[in-house]
């Protein structure tokens, strides 16, 4: 079969949508948590010790944070980060030594519309859909079964309480040498490899693919501030920027995907968001620290820190509706509906969310091009 570029259609966003631009700045105080619903008792009743513990933990977990950011742990692929054989350990300790002193680092991003439209795409609003031919896109899912089958098998036991890993798992090149081969397959004929090495100004590859499969019985979405008893979710609910060193995602469905199917969201030009080094790591930080949960005792961590580091990247379940920013996310929103072989590729710091499916069953891969 000879495919190329052409046979991948190139979905442009709607026309309603209002994209964000750089006039949208994130500021360390964007939510004021002293007076927030949510934690404002909590702010004010935390006692020394809860500040200091609190604080403690931070600046370990910034630490480790940092050191990943280094190395560019993200950028590693996932066979070297979780295998324990001498040659994994070997290309781990390799690749991370590269990263951090700097052989492969990124120089400036380009925009060249008129060689491959997917660029254009990720520069301008930080996501890019494409259409697979209905060939590759059976070849795809035909790889890609036996992947499923098994996520489905240890789904089925946890239909109660089910955690959002409890949908998805990782795999590698190691142990799926064709799938692996399959997707690169597509993501050379489609121009998006070369749209993502323009875009990241460093050589794309894939890092892993995650198999994953959500039906209406996973809450995750819904299931916050759950101690309040108070079931209006705010407009921007699940909203976030990844805990990551700066790749892109690929998302790509393996069933239709309607409005009520769970689509995936994004606020179009959030990519070019101005926020600063030091907010973004913060940020991260308390993601990583699992304070980016909305739980009774992860709220009353978070409290307890000091106002500058009360900052999130998932932080669209602390925005009031009634904030501007509010306004503009949701505006600036594409809820992109299509076709089982759908390609999805997205900036993961630009600001997103999964949706949560009310009908059916979504079924997805998604990748990490970094």
């Amino acid at each position: 079969m000879t495919v190329t570029a052409a046979d991948y259609g190139v979905q442009p966003a709607p026309a309603t949508v209002k994209p964000i631009d750089a006039t949208f700045v994130w500021r360390s105080d964007l939510i004021d948590y002293t007076r927030h619903r949510a934690y404002g008792d909590l702010v004010r009743t935390a006692g020394i010790g809860q500040r200091v513990s609190a604080l403690a933990s931070y600046a370990g977990r910034f630490a480790l944070l940092a050191a990943k950011r280094v190395i560019r742990y993200e950028m590693i692929p996932s066979e070297y980060r979780t295998g324990t054989s001498l040659s994994h350990r070997l290309g781990f300790a390799g690749m991370a030594a590269r990263n951090a002193i700097g052989l492969g680092r990124k120089t400036s991003r380009r925009s060249d519309l008129a060689a491959n439209a997917v660029i254009g795409q990720l520069d301008q609003q930080g996501v890019a859909v494409l259409t697979m031919p209905p060939g590759r896109v059976a070849d795809l899912l035909a790889l890609a079964a036996p992947y499923f089958e098994q996520l489905e098998a240890r789904r089925g036991s946890k239909a109660a309480g089910r955690k959002f890993d409890d949908s998805r798992f990782t795999t590698d090149r190691t142990a799926s040498p064709d799938l692996f081969a399959m997707i690169e397959t597509v993501f050379d004929e489609s121009g998006l490899r070369a749209a993502a090495t323009a875009y990241l100004g460093r050589p794309a590859r894939l890092i892993d693919v995650n198999p994953q499969i959500n039906d209406r019985s996973d809450s995750f979405w819904r299931d916050i501030f759950d101690d309040l008893n108070e079931g209006t979710l705010p407009k921007t609910a699940y909203y976030h920027r990844d805990a990551s060193g700066g790749d892109l995602k690929v998302i790509i469905y393996c069933t239709d995907v309607g409005p009520t199917n769970g689509p995936f969201s994004y606020a179009v030009g959030s990519n070019n968001m101005v926020i600063s080094r030091i907010d973004d790591l913060l940020c991260e930080a308390n993601d990583h620290n699992g304070l980016s949960a909305t739980d009774l005792a992860a709220r009353r961590r978070f409290a307890a820190l000091p106002p500058k580091l009360r900052q999130k990247g998932s932080f669209g379940n602390d925005l009031p509706d009634d904030q501007p920013e509010s306004g503009r996310i949701v505006g600036s929103t594409w809820d992109i509906t299509g076709p089982k072989g759908s390609i999805v590729a997205f900036d993961t710091k630009g600001i997103h969310r999964g949706g949560m499916v009310e009908e059916g069953e979504r079924r997805v891969l998604t990748c990490v091009l970094g």
